[in-house]
């Protein structure tokens, strides 16, 4: 056995003793708090050794369950964890850790649940684990929590579908004294359902400055970036836009609504292009990949091929001096000019686009116009 196998096999097992449950921990408490809780009124408190067992470890919902040979999700529904996307993480000035809602997997997994609590940790490496009632505070993740005074000011959610409202921005201020959360009244022009986001103090300490991330604009419509910067007034509550960048959007999806195949694309140019690697392509369609039409895909004028973007799915080109970025996911393609093509070139874009879309997929796409975002609504 060579030395590498030697040091993972001494990793797994390290992993295998630190994520143990405590001896103390039997399978009645486990069962009795495997699933997530429902309170009438917050904060109250939800500590138990199951919770402060995966908080400690931060095991999945999965493996957790696992290890005590617990129901199947699929019958007893999601098992709580602290294994989370979209939880907000906030370092106080003692030293003590406030983590804030998340979710735990994607809405087709068992164990996915969106969580409204709050986990604090102090330096010494206690747990408190508070709950509330989703009337007081709606499932929360990919928010932002910024300290204001002795409280954080929780700003923006996805959420459940059923609690999203367009064109409304969450605002909900938690107090660090006695860990009660109220939902905070706002007017003024709001970026809307945000998610994803990026917020800070202004230096003058008087509101919080919002920039980034993505906006729901309803049920059938697709998410619109948000290009523009905003400012929540702390005292009066009052929504400021600050900036109105005039930048094209739009979003492009096959026209029966169905996943398309880009990803399955280029995975099976990956794997042509590295047979060496001897990865599978995984290709499960009845035509073959046409790779030859996938290079065409963004090269509008012949020019060079896009450029890889940062993030997975990314890709750029430049078009009369303007940059153009499309993003490829299961449900569309997004894209965002920063700035304005004149009108016969966007048609341009737009048309030769569309047609490589629906040569690859063997299905007409076709084109939703995003509106500007939040227009003038107010929350």
């Amino acid at each position: 056995m060579s030395d590498q196998e030697d040091y993972r096999r001494a990793k797994r097992e390290a992993y295998e003793v630190e994520t143990q449950p405590p001896a103390t921990l039997g399978r009645d408490e486990f069962l009795a708090w495997r699933s997530p809780r429902e309170v009438l009124s917050g904060p109250a408190s939800l500590d138990n050794q199951t919770w402060h067992w995966l908080v400690r470890t931060h095991l999945s919902a999965f493996i957790a369950n696992e290890r005590f040979n617990g129901p199947s999700s699929y019958e007893s529904g999601p098992m709580w964890c602290f294994d989370r996307f979209g939880m907000s993480q906030t370092t106080l000035s003692d030293g003590r850790i406030v983590y804030i809602g998340g979710e735990h997997e994607d809405h087709y997994d068992p164990d996915f649940y969106i969580y409204n609590d709050v986990i604090v940790i102090d330096p010494d490496g206690s747990i408190h684990i508070r709950g509330y009632s989703r009337d007081q505070f709606a499932a929360t993740d990919f928010h932002t929590a910024t300290m204001v005074g002795n409280s954080l000011l929780i700003i923006g959610c996805l959420g459940y579908p059923s609690d999203r409202v367009a064109g409304v921005t969450p605002v909900y201020r938690l107090s660090l004294d006695t860990w009660c959360i109220e939902r905070m009244t706002t007017d003024g022009q709001s970026p809307g359902w945000l998610h994803g986001h990026a917020a800070e103090l202004s230096e003058d300490g008087d509101s919080v400055v919002v920039t980034g991330g993505s906006c729901w604009l309803g049920e059938r419509c697709s998410m619109i970036e948000n290009i523009d910067s905003w400012s929540l007034n702390i005292s009066s509550g009052h929504w400021t836009r600050l900036t109105s960048l005039d930048w094209q959007q739009w979003s492009m999806h096959r026209a029966d609504r169905k996943f398309n195949r880009l990803w399955e694309l280029r995975r099976a140019l990956w794997a042509h292009e590295n047979p060496s690697c001897g990865i599978s392509d995984d290709w499960k369609f009845e035509d073959a990949p046409n790779f030859a039409e996938l290079a065409r895909l963004y090269r509008i004028d012949g020019c060079e091929p896009p450029a890889d973007g940062e993030e997975c799915g990314e890709y750029y080109l430049v078009m009369d001096g303007l940059t153009v970025r499309f993003t490829e996911s299961m449900f569309s393609v997004d894209v965002l000019v920063k700035g304005r093509l004149s009108t016969d070139r966007l048609e341009v874009l737009q048309a030769r686009t569309l047609a490589t879309l629906a040569k690859l997929e063997g299905i007409e796409w076709e084109i939703e116009p995003l509106s500007v975002l939040a227009s003038d609504g107010a929350d």
